[in-house]
């Protein structure tokens, strides 16, 4: 340790249980409970949207709809990295956005129930049955998105019903999300050591804030870049890309790097400064790198300049999440099993 000190030209404090437990409040309060309370609002406006272009349908209401369906995307992509508590009951993640889709489920069963025409199904019992692939976001990008959106609406009210169905399933997901982080996860680290609690201690309730501080960059760097770019430019699948109808795959990976950055913020008292400096200015560099790319990720890939720079933001989360995890592992903290283990 005295080595270390000396290489560092400082020598930094280990993080006690109360910096910790001013880390989760401060996390807690000004990131997770917001950020849902946005999604809540953007999804409740969404049901409203589709319930207004259902009743009148037009291009301004389609129009107000993919409005209200880009900012709930927005907020279900800030708050994305959180996966556990209440995220976790009843496959509520997966409800709300069921991808990566590697056999087109949505497709297939959106399709099915489309085509039954039979509004029985979308009643709460039954419509809770049906396969959950068609319950969230990318079965309502499916259906506002096509070219023939509107005309489809006019001549279907079935199609109508199920959309906006499908947006009700989301605000009342997105709504129970927000309130049972205020009612209960709330207090969970306000009393890390509650009897019969959710952690052991407020060491063990920072440690499942790091994990979705980290983990999801994983996420991003694998299955939102990796797989969609293929083994070389020539290669890359576009449609493999998150959201690629909506031409919102780079605005959704801005988002989430965005989220984890104010997420690592919290991390300025605690990490030895110098630490916390460089993977700053990773951050910064990552943003904007993302914005460098000017077009849509959907028509970038498939150029070599721009797929030249979609490599480069996936070898630069590679790099972050390195220095990350060396980090918090550094401060004594263990993150354990990675749910994305042998995938």
């Amino acid at each position: 340790i005295f080595l270390a000190c000396i290489l560092s030209f400082v020598c930094h404090a280990a993080p006690s249980e109360a910096d910790w437990k001013n880390f989760n409040h401060a996390t807690v309060n000004s990131f997770v409970i917001p950020f849902y309370q946005s999604l809540s609002a953007a999804s409740q406006a969404l049901q409203q949207s589709t319930q207004g272009l259902c009743q009148s349908p037009s291009q301004e209401a389609l129009d107000n709809s993919i409005g209200d369906f880009h900012k709930t995307m927005d907020a279900w992509q800030s708050i994305q990295n959180i996966t556990f508590g209440p995220i976790e009951f009843s496959m509520r993640s997966h409800s709300l956005q069921f991808w990566p889709d590697k056999k087109n489920h949505i497709g297939k069963h959106l399709g099915v129930l489309l085509a039954s025409d039979d509004k029985t199904l979308l009643n709460e019992d039954k419509f809770q049955r049906v396969s959950i692939s068609v319950k969230g976001l990318p079965a309502i990008e499916r259906i506002l998105f096509k070219q023939s959106a509107l005309n489809e609406l006019k001549a279907n009210k079935f199609h109508c019903d199920v959309l906006t169905t499908i947006s009700q399933n989301v605000s009342t997901i997105s709504t129970s999300l927000h309130s049972e982080w205020l009612k209960h996860m709330r207090g969970q680290f306000a009393d890390a050591k509650q009897l019969d609690g959710y952690f052991e201690d407020d060491i063990d309730a920072a440690t499942a804030l790091l994990k979705t501080m980290i983990e999801p960059l994983e996420v991003i760097r694998d299955l939102k870049l990796k797989r969609p770019l293929g083994s070389a430019f020539g290669k890359e699948k576009y449609k493999r890309l998150e959201s690629w109808r909506s031409q919102r795959s780079l605005r959704n990976i801005e988002l989430n790097i965005l989220s984890l950055q104010l997420m690592f913020e919290g991390l300025a008292n605690i990490l030895p400064p110098e630490r916390y400096h460089s993977i700053s200015h990773q951050y910064t560099a990552l943003v904007d790198a993302i914005k460098q790319i000017n077009t849509p990720l959907e028509n970038a890939v498939r150029t070599a300049e721009g797929y030249q720079a979609t490599l480069d933001i996936y070898k630069k989360i590679g790099t972050l999440h390195k220095e990350l995890e060396t980090s918090v592992s550094a401060l004594g903290i263990h993150l354990g099993f990675n749910s994305r283990d042998g995938d």
